[in-house]
């Protein structure tokens, strides 16, 4: 993520009502760098905690100089989401080999929204105002084209493209985003699905199958997002059975 490199001294000359005049002493940061940031923060702390107090403490300038960039919040929050689907990966898809493709669309998906957990929560937070541009479209055409190459019908290439998005998006919020903050000796509170602890607070619940479970291989989280790609490569691969089987 970028960050400001050329921090403004603090402006003396007196302002009075409205927008800041321009100083010669005032040293200028780029407006893109003003909405990376914006997007950086809503992606950690979500799109709340984006407020022209605390672009301009991590700019070093008064919240008035910010409006030399954008009229209000309102259009940094536009432009921010703007950047995030902007973000969003083109991959070149290969049918000949599209187990390693599937894999590669899941990782570079995940990789956007690890980056970015709390942006994708934007329309439950956030009244915005967004002309999503040609790529997202150009992105769900490539996905729905790919699996129409490696001979799944239209309507489950359809089911397959949400399937991703609802993965990723899934697992980000639910494993990701904890997992990326907990220390390592909590970590366990996301990999294992009934930890320890829980398992023991409720000692009253008969659970051998969870207590079982506590003797597997303890998991990374990207180890989790692996088995995740492979249940959905198994599925496609029984589709496709199913489909030859049927003709």
């Amino acid at each position: 993520m970028s960050e400001a490199t050329n921090q403004p001294p603090e402006i003396s000359a007196k302002r009075g009502r409205g927008r800041p005049r321009k100083d010669s002493n005032w040293t200028t940061f780029a407006r893109e760098d003003l909405v990376e940031r914006a997007l950086f923060i809503a992606g950690d702390e979500g799109f709340a905690a984006v407020t022209m107090h605390r672009l301009a403490a991590e700019f070093k300038v008064t919240p008035r100089a910010l409006y030399n960039y954008v009229k209000d919040r309102q259009e940094i929050i536009n432009l921010a989401v703007e950047l995030y689907l902007d973000k969003a990966p083109l991959i070149d898809f290969d049918p000949a080999h599209w187990q390693a493709s599937v894999r590669m669309a899941y990782a570079e998906s995940r990789r956007l929204h690890r980056a970015f957990p709390r942006a994708s929560l934007v329309g439950m937070e956030e009244n915005v105002n967004v002309t999503i541009g040609p790529r997202h479209a150009l992105l769900v055409e490539r996905l729905l084209q790919f699996y129409v190459d490696i001979n799944l019908p239209l309507n489950t290439a359809v089911t397959m493209v949400r399937a991703l998005e609802q993965d990723v998006l899934g697992f980000g919020l639910r494993f990701d985003y904890t997992y990326d903050r907990l220390p390592e000796e909590h970590k366990e509170l996301v990999t294992r699905v009934m930890p320890a602890s829980r398992l023991d607070a409720a000692a009253q619940v008969a659970a051998p199958q969870c207590r079982a479970a506590l003797q597997l291989p303890g998991q990374t989280s990207d180890e989790m997002f692996e088995d995740l790609i492979e249940l959905r490569i198994i599925a496609i691969e029984a589709i496709l059975a199913k489909n030859v089987a049927s003709h």
